[in-house]
């Protein structure tokens, strides 16, 4: 995957959640996704790196 499409599919989730009026609250630090709430391992890439946002 190229560098600027993965920085404009961040971008995008990172748009949409402030459109649906959400905040982000976790994040998959191996993938860089967000994850909607706690789990244990990543919906989206399956690892261990479900973090907390501050």
């Amino acid at each position: 995957m190229s560098l600027f499409r993965k920085v404009g599919e961040k971008f995008e989730e990172t748009k949409q959640s402030f459109i649906s009026g959400a905040e982000l609250e976790y994040v998959c630090t191996a993938c860089e996704k967000p994850v909607d709430e706690d789990h244990e391992h990543c919906p989206h890439c399956g690892e261990r790196s479900v973090a907390l946002v501050e």
